[in-house]
């Protein structure tokens, strides 16, 4: 029976001694959501949560959406407390970063950064953006001869810790850096992530929608683009393609969401804008921070141009199966739907087109399209040339040759404007 109380003494006491052992944050970061990190983006994967506070860093892993802290580790910082301004001022910088590389022990002075470092992008858009300074902001290890207990602006672990998180600190690994990490509950967690994705959504439709008035009130008069356009510069621009191309579509995926402390945001997405004649696809950050009235305002943006071939090939692919299966179906209506009313083939247009491939279909009984070797490439001119080997049977006729269809138009609303049928050469 005193065993058994005992026991019981030890169960009710153990939250108090986590609490003791870890420290407050740490328990609370065990049992709650990241309130730093919100996504719809489908693939997992981990940030770092610096919390220079409670001088502690967690690693959040994110699987189904959901970010968790998985584990948290005691970690120095600068000396100085604050924001990072000037080179120097031995303070930890604030923001969104990504790990850029890692530095091996033998590069570096082992006595002071022990085994290894990570680069950071210090100074990021935003950094240079307030006119801060300074580099070389790194998470590194410690060594023998490091026994103060601040940096001079650096994250440092222990090297065991350094040395078992080291296989998650890959290139691209999301890093943010506070004053305090926030935690919440699954409820208030699923609250915040519905505010920020339903602002992120408003913005993207008022783009889409050519509704310039809504999408200019999302920007800070003090925005800076990427490519160093003032704000009233950019919007001018932007307002110019709304008037001159008003059909668009804006695709996003990836979405990420990272918060740094209550006026501190930074959206991160993948994007396609296709309009007539223009396509482009990248990754884009968008900055933000609160101004007046509590609203949050962009306030600096980044645009890395990623390759656009690779996104379309699924939505591309299958508007050519798509079409394929309705050929091979003779339906003539739901097969002609795929052409645009500009197409061209030869000396026919669209209407000659139509009745020549209605001939076709009425004077036979079956079609067979075989396609493989399936290639697309995007051209300037918003346009895609996709290309494949065509196997044809249909009656007695029967052909082998390469076929080559110009596409206009954004994924799912694809439409040939151009085809082109040539033999294939065959080899002896």
């Amino acid at each position: 029976m005193q065993a058994a109380a005992l026991k019981s003494a030890f169960v009710r006491a153990l939250p108090v001694f986590i609490l003791l052992v870890l420290g407050a944050s740490a328990a609370d970061a065990a049992n709650s959501i990241s309130g730093n990190i919100f996504t719809e983006a489908d693939n997992a994967f981990t940030v770092l949560l610096v919390d220079k506070q409670a001088s502690e860093l967690h690693i959040a892993e994110v699987n189904n959406k959901v970010p968790q802290i998985t584990k948290s580790y005691a970690a120095l910082h600068g000396r100085n407390s604050g924001d990072k301004l000037k080179e120097g001022d031995n303070k930890t910088p604030e923001g969104f970063y990504y790990i850029t590389g890692y530095v091996p022990p033998d590069k570096l002075d082992s006595t002071l950064y022990g085994d290894g470092a990570f680069t950071l992008n210090y100074p990021n858009v935003m950094d240079k953006y307030k006119g801060k300074t300074g580099h070389g902001i790194w998470i590194h290890g410690r060594g023998a001869d490091r026994n103060n207990e601040k940096t001079q602006g650096c994250v440092s672990l222990s090297n065991r810790d350094l040395t078992s998180i080291k296989p998650l600190l890959l290139p691209g690994t999301p890093v943010i850096i506070s004053d305090t990490i926030e935690f919440l509950s699954p409820e208030d967690y699923s609250k915040n992530k519905k505010k920020h994705m339903d602002f992120f959504k408003r913005f993207i439709s008022s783009w889409e929608n050519s509704d310039f008035k809504g999408f200019a009130s999302y920007f800070s008069a003090n925005f800076r683009a990427y490519d160093g356009l003032s704000a009233e510069n950019y919007l001018n621009k932007k307002k110019q393609l709304m008037l001159t191309n008003p059909k668009r579509k804006v695709f996003v995926s990836d979405v990420n969401i990272f918060k740094e402390n209550a006026n501190k945001l930074m959206y991160s997405f993948n994007q396609l804008y296709c309009s007539d004649n223009i396509m482009s696809y990248g990754s884009k950050k968008l900055y933000l921070m609160v101004e007046k009235a509590d609203n949050f305002r962009i306030i600096a943006e980044e645009f890395t141009e990623l390759e656009l071939e690779p996104f379309l090939e699924k939505s591309v692919i299958s508007t050519v199966n798509n079409w394929k299966t309705v050929w091979q179906a003779r339906d003539i209506e739901k097969y002609i739907s795929y052409y645009s009313s500009s197409f061209r083939s030869d000396d026919m247009d669209i209407k000659q087109w139509k009745a020549h491939k209605e001939g076709l279909f009425q004077n036979t009984k079956t079609i067979k399209v075989n396609l493989t070797d399936i290639k697309l490439k995007a051209v300037s001119s918003g346009k895609i040339v996709v290309s494949f080997i065509q196997e044809y049977t249909s009656g007695a006729v029967a052909d082998r040759g390469i076929k080559t269809l110009v596409l206009t138009g954004c994924p799912g609303d694809y439409k040939i404007i151009e085809e082109v049928w040539r033999p294939a050469l065959t080899g002896t």
